[in-house]
């Protein structure tokens, strides 16, 4: 069961007679000490995030999460990131934590040939392009991207919230970021700043939907020029939550999180790997899809932003048959080889080729704005499958 469908964001000379005709039923909330509490580790006793806020909240939300609560928990919950060298020729030193062996096993060093384009040297005249610096600059974002990643563990030890809760939640997410006409990047970090803070803190339920706008709210903020206002996130909640109630779990979650809302966004991985493609609309289009699926989807929490961008991409030129994934995709990838990628391709290919969940997901890229990638990706992976 989805989340009720986000209302329309109304013009800004009727916002305030809404509002206030919306005000008549809403209570106020108020965050307490329990804000500044110290962040318990998820291996100790988590304490209820919001919990101070007033229960109020819109019925479809209650019944839709009460609902995926009954259900049982999926299988596979336990995610692991995996790991990219720092640099081309290194070796990644990796122990079996499952086996405890205690001896080094045997490694073959990542090797990429060098025959790649220099393709940044024929934009050494845009000085916004910023040719000179754009390889330290992506090398910086390999190494701090593993910094604000979400525990991929926590839909095991969440007390409250369950897989199909998050499906509920982020399907949602999906559909207001949409309706406000928001920067992919808004999508990508306010989920980012969801997982994280449920990675420290035990959500109850009534309170998930809350958590989700207020990350949305501090998301477009970072990243947009013109963000939508408070008003309009405690409209499209259907009545669910007053606007402090919105500006208080703000302040929460920047607690929370230190204000560090910090995140190399995968989309600017995904655009540096589209110049190596020579920035073919087609590919990039497709690869956007695959690229949210693994933001949205369950089995991708804790991957890296860099990982998961390669492969959407490769996943996408593999689609449309495009030539093989040469060393200079290799190259603008960070590193990242098709055996490196085997694995989070596999993923996208088994969500592709499973039935819908995130339905307000599947239905944007099913627009033609999208060229209908949806369709045609789940129709392709399914073939591939048979």
């Amino acid at each position: 069961m989805s989340l009720k469908r986000a209302q329309p964001i109304v013009p800004s000379q009727d916002e305030n007679s809404i509002i206030t005709a919306s005000k008549n039923v809403l209570a106020k909330g108020t965050l307490t000490s329990s804000t500044n509490a110290a962040v318990v580790q998820p291996s100790q006793q988590k304490r209820p995030a919001l919990s101070n806020l007033t229960n109020t909240s819109s019925q479809h939300v209650q019944t839709a999460l009460a609902e995926s609560k009954s259900e049982p928990p999926a299988e596979g919950n336990e995610r692991k990131a995996l790991k990219r060298p720092n640099t081309i020729d290194e070796e990644e030193e990796e122990q079996s934590e499952a086996t405890g062996a205690t001896e080094e096993p045997s490694r073959k060093k990542v090797k990429i040939a060098a025959e790649w384009k220099d393709l940044d040297s024929a934009d050494s005249d845009d000085p916004l392009m910023v040719s000179e610096y754009v390889n330290d600059i992506f090398d910086y974002l390999h190494v701090s991207e593993t910094k604000n990643l979400p525990d991929p563990t926590y839909l095991t030890w969440q007390e409250h919230m369950k897989p199909r809760m998050r499906a509920i939640l982020v399907d949602w997410l999906v559909e207001v970021h949409l309706r406000f006409r928001l920067l992919p990047e808004s999508l990508f970090l306010a989920i980012n700043i969801m997982d994280r803070v449920i990675s420290k803190v035990v959500v109850e339920v009534d309170k998930l939907q809350l958590l989700a706008t207020g990350s949305l709210f501090i998301a477009a903020k970072y990243e947009e020029v013109y963000s939508p206002s408070v008003k309009n996130y405690a409209y499209v909640t259907d009545g669910g939550y007053t606007e402090q109630q919105i500006l208080d779990t703000e302040r929460f979650i920047l607690q929370m999180l230190e204000f560090d809302l910090s995140y190399p966004n995968p989309m600017n991985f995904l655009r540096r790997i589209s110049k190596a493609d020579d920035y073919d609309l087609e590919t990039r289009t497709v690869g956007k899809y695959f690229l949210e699926i693994t933001t949205i989807e369950n089995d991708f929490i804790g991957l890296k932003p860099s990982e998961c961008a390669a492969a959407a991409m490769y996943l996408s030129r593999k689609m449309l048959g495009r030539h093989e994934w040469d060393s200079t995709l290799v190259h603008y990838s960070g590193g990242y080889t098709k055996e490196m990628l085997a694995g989070t391709v596999e993923k996208l290919m088994k969500y592709l080729s499973g039935t819908v969940v995130h339905e307000e997901f599947f239905k944007k890229y099913a627009s033609k704005k999208y060229m209908k990638s949806s369709i045609l990706a789940r129709q392709w992976a399914k073939r591939m499958v048979e």
